[in-house]
């Protein structure tokens, strides 16, 4: 019973998360499309971002060491998606937070968001059941 809870959770996270990076992606373009830079509001929502991915992988680490893993067609794939998911934000704020050109800033942040719906498309593509040959 416990698995199937932190099944539906780390599911539903990973819609959340999914959803919630292409807003912020967007938003970083409407943003630059007004010629304004990235304000706190849109960092705070990154923060919040951030923080749905990292509960999300803490959940899929519990169901990876409660044995659950075994159940995905490729669990290292899916892993390696969830580990480049929760360092593409900070990473992404580590290095471009330095650049001076806030237009720069604003369009690679809303690339960046963009690269990382595509990741977590991918995680949950990956997580669905090999085809059968036949």
């Amino acid at each position: 019973m416990q698995a199937m809870i932190l099944l539906k959770l780390h599911a539903g996270l990973a819609n959340t998360a999914t959803i919630f990076v292409l807003f912020l992606g967007v938003w970083a373009f409407v943003l630059r499309i007004r010629s304004h830079p990235l304000n706190a509001s849109w960092y705070g929502a990154a923060v919040v971002g951030e923080v749905v991915i990292l509960i999300q992988a803490a959940i899929g680490l519990l169901m990876y060491l409660q044995g659950l893993g075994a159940a995905l067609p490729r669990p290292f794939i899916h892993i390696l998606y969830g580990v480049v998911a929760v360092i593409t934000l900070p990473g992404a704020y580590a290095y471009i937070g330095n650049i001076e050109d806030e237009k720069l800033r604003t369009v690679l942040m809303a690339l960046i968001c963009i690269f990382l719906w595509g990741i977590l498309r991918r995680a949950a593509t990956v997580t669905q059941p090999l085809p059968v040959a036949g």
